[in-house]
């Protein structure tokens, strides 16, 4: 093991803890590399076996408001800046990777017309799926299994599984074949 290696491994045990003191739900324990994130609020969080952080740039946050649920599956990554809030339930499937700046949040925060109220709904990210970096998941949204979300892309509607999305609103590119067991690098 090299320094850098160990260091991940110990800022991760020590990030393990913090969570499991705060009521955060670890099944294992996780990797972290530079700044640790942020975990908190009055909700459920769950994180699986050996999810990856990297806090190089900045510090990500994950939070779970009152009521809320967020559950991030196994041998996920998130990268720098990544923000995910839980006001009613966000889940991350198994090996999804997580650009920098990521935006993944259950509500808008605001009505946009007097009487509308704040929209709340869940999002769903399922296995394996790449989103890249400074994207947006808005409420409500499904995205499906092996799927791509370009950078910068902004995701109003539900991704369709192995496909890849693009723009503002996010539109289907292309879709493609991958075996069930595939997993991304």
């Amino acid at each position: 093991m090299n320094v850098w290696q160990v260091r991940r491994y110990v800022k991760g045990l020590i990030l393990t803890a913090m969570c499991r003191l705060r009521g955060v739900i670890i099944k294992d324990r996780v990797v972290c590399l530079g700044r640790m994130p942020s975990v908190g609020g009055k909700g459920r969080i769950e994180i699986g076996s050996r999810v990856s952080f990297r806090g190089i740039r900045a510090q990500s946050r994950l939070s779970a408001g009152q009521g809320g649920n967020l559950s991030i599956g196994d041998f996920c990554f998130i990268n720098s800046g990544a923000v995910i809030e839980a006001s009613v339930s966000i889940k991350l499937g198994a090996y999804c990777l997580i650009g920098e700046r990521v935006s993944i949040v259950d509500n808008s925060h605001h009505e946009v017309a007097p009487g509308e109220g704040i929209r709340r709904a869940p999002i769903t990210i399922a296995k394996n799926v790449w989103i890249g970096a400074d994207v947006l998941i808005m409420p409500g949204v499904t995205i499906g299994e092996h799927s791509v979300v370009a950078a910068r892309s902004v995701v109003t509607k539900d991704v369709p599984s192995r496909s890849v999305v693009a723009g503002i609103p996010a539109r289907l590119i292309r879709q493609f074949e991958c075996p069930d067991d595939y997993r991304r690098l």
